[in-house]
């Protein structure tokens, strides 16, 4: 009764407070005001209260001085934008009428923080020697150097060029931010100091970019990438590298593979699909900042394109952070990615490159007359049908139809951002209700078949939708491995034990022949080999190399066609 009498008084007592600072504020005694609101507050401790948050509010503009400032826009010489054809030459139309009638064709934003003569210099002397032939503006921002930074950018030769100084680091999203705020072209570019960029590489960009106005988003391959993006030139030295890197750079339009997550050493956007999805998420304070970046891009109705006929060098690759703080800022960058987009992991849902199943991919001459159809069930947010898309370009095929099947309905948005066929959602016994009016000259099986409850049955349907020269890729899991053997021994290992059934990989073998199929192909993939495994797997006495391989294999990926 007490406590409920006190609490009740506190109240009445900040009702009361809330009065006083009130009637101070009208009254315009607003010093005596903030001193009663700091009292308050380091009694009350709430930051959260919104009367007392609204009436700081109050103070703040009662202490700025009147002004009244008249901004005029001049459009004398700009037209209204068109409608276009579709909502990406729409979004290009009212792009272009927002900027300048004489902007440039692109804008080249270069983030400089310190490391002046080990990096910053020979960012800046390589975009001025290899952008060629190209009208841009150069954008250099000094994100708080302590060094002569500043003083060298205003020496910087060029003649469209912006300076931005910002005179403390406090990031670099707030560098990059600032200068990218300035960009006036019609494609944009953000390069880091520690990036050097090479002959053509620019060229080779706007040449991707420019060909599809569904691209909002290119990016070039590298040395030290994550993401199936390194290429190693084996360079000696930096003239080595330009040298080879020059070699390299030729434009190819079959190296433009489309992908669902990119990570950039350096990005080309189109200026309209910038304005569309905005610069940064401000919530990524941690890593996945460039994940989700590519999310955005996709989710707005643009491709991603790793462009694998330009490399530039990240020469400051080997500066690295503290590992505890490095992991740790992945585990909280890739907990916010999954907040953000409902239970969709950054890795787990986009790294299944599958590239084993890849390399089976053939480019058949029957594409000459057609389009390829391609399927793929339970791809997670779509990296294998991409893989298989670019497996094809690769050969010069670049026409595909995507479509896709997942028991998930998480997955159906981003599915859809890469397939022009159908995606639907449902329990895998169901997909031949979907696609039995189709043909299918490519089917890969995301996960592996003997996990599903009716694999046979599964296997039957895919079987009736594939194409007679066509070709169905799948995991087997091998249920007879080192696991299996330990667990039975009462002996628990970090192994995938959650398998519906036990199927080997001969009687999978003789099922197909029942179907009229064979495997054409067949390998072993091996469980990844930690110590303990490893150590395990020595302590038993195999008869073969052949039965260690075996007791080794995580699943066996098979290439499987319809007999003759």
């Amino acid at each position: 009764m007490e406590k409920t009498k006190a609490a009740d008084e506190f109240e009445q007592c900040k009702k009361q407070i809330k009065i006083t600072v009130e009637d101070l504020i009208n009254n315009a005694n607003l010093a005596e005001a903030k001193k009663l609101i700091e009292e308050y507050q380091s009694i009350v401790k709430n930051d959260n209260d919104v009367e007392i948050f609204l009436m700081k509010a109050r103070i703040r503009a009662a202490e700025r001085p009147n002004t009244c400032e008249v901004i005029v826009t001049n459009t004398d010489n700009q037209t209204a934008p068109q409608p276009g054809e579709n909502i990406y030459s729409a979004r290009n139309n009212v792009a272009f009428s927002l900027g300048n009638s004489d902007a440039p064709l692109v804008s080249i934003v270069a983030l400089g923080y310190n490391n002046l003569e080990k990096h910053t210099k020979t960012c800046i002397e390589c975009i001025l020697k290899y952008t060629t032939n190209i009208d841009y503006e150069l954008i250099l921002v000094d994100n708080g150097s302590a060094d002569a930074t500043f003083e060298y950018f205003k020496s910087v030769p060029h003649p469209n060029k912006k300076i931005v100084r910002v005179t403390k680091n406090i990031g670099a999203f707030y560098g990059a931010n600032s200068g990218m705020k300035l960009a006036s072209g019609n494609y944009v570019v953000g390069v880091s100091n520690d990036i050097y960029v090479t002959k053509n590489w620019l060229v080779n960009m706007l040449k991707c970019a420019m060909s599809d106005e569904r691209i909002g988003m290119v990016v070039p391959v590298s040395d030290n990438v994550s993401n199936l993006q390194s290429v190693n030139l084996n360079f000696t030295d930096f003239n080595d590298m330009q040298k080879k890197a020059a070699a390299f750079n030729i434009s190819d339009a079959r190296k433009w593979h489309e992908r669902l997550r990119l990570i950039p050493p350096t990005a080309l956007f189109s200026k309209a699909c910038l304005d569309m999805v905005g610069i940064q998420d401000y919530g990524f304070f941690h890593d996945f900042a460039d994940d989700d970046l590519t999310f955005r891009v996709r989710r707005a109705g643009y491709k991603a394109i790793l462009c694998k006929d330009v490399f530039v060098q990240h020469a400051g690759h080997t500066i690295m952070k503290n590992p505890e703080e490095y992991k740790q800022s992945l585990a909280k960058g890739r907990i916010t990615f999954k907040n953000k987009y409902y239970g969709l992991d950054a890795w787990d849902d986009v790294n299944n490159y599958e590239t084993t199943m890849m390399s089976y991919i053939t480019g058949k001459k029957i594409f000459e007359s057609k389009i390829p159809n391609i399927l793929g069930i339970d791809v997670s947010c779509g990296t294998p049908l991409l893989e298989i898309k670019n497996s094809l370009r690769d050969k010069g095929i670049f026409n595909v139809r995507l479509s896709a099947f997942s028991a998930e309905a998480k997955y159906w948005l981003d599915l859809k951002t890469i397939c022009d066929g159908q995606v639907a959602v449902d329990r895998t016994e169901y997909i031949s209700e979907y696609f039995r009016q189709e043909k299918f000259d490519y089917i890969l099986l995301g996960k592996p078949i003997n996990t599903y409850r009716h694999p046979y049955l599964l296997l039957e349907q895919l079987l009736q939708v594939l194409e007679g020269d066509g070709q169905l890729l799948l995991k087997l899991r091998n249920t007879y491995d080192i696991g299996t053997l330990f667990r039975i021994t009462g002996v628990d290992i970090a192994t995938d034990s959650s398998i519906i059934h036990h199927i080997s990989l001969d009687e999978f073998n003789r099922r197909l022949q029942y179907y009229g199929c064979c495997a054409k192909d067949i390998v072993a993939e091996p469980h990844p080999i930690d110590k303990n495994m490893k150590k395990m797997l020595d302590s038993i006495s195999f008869n073969t190399e052949e039965a260690y391989l075996k007791a080794a294999a995580k699943d066996y990926i098979l290439n499987i066609g319809k007999k003759a």
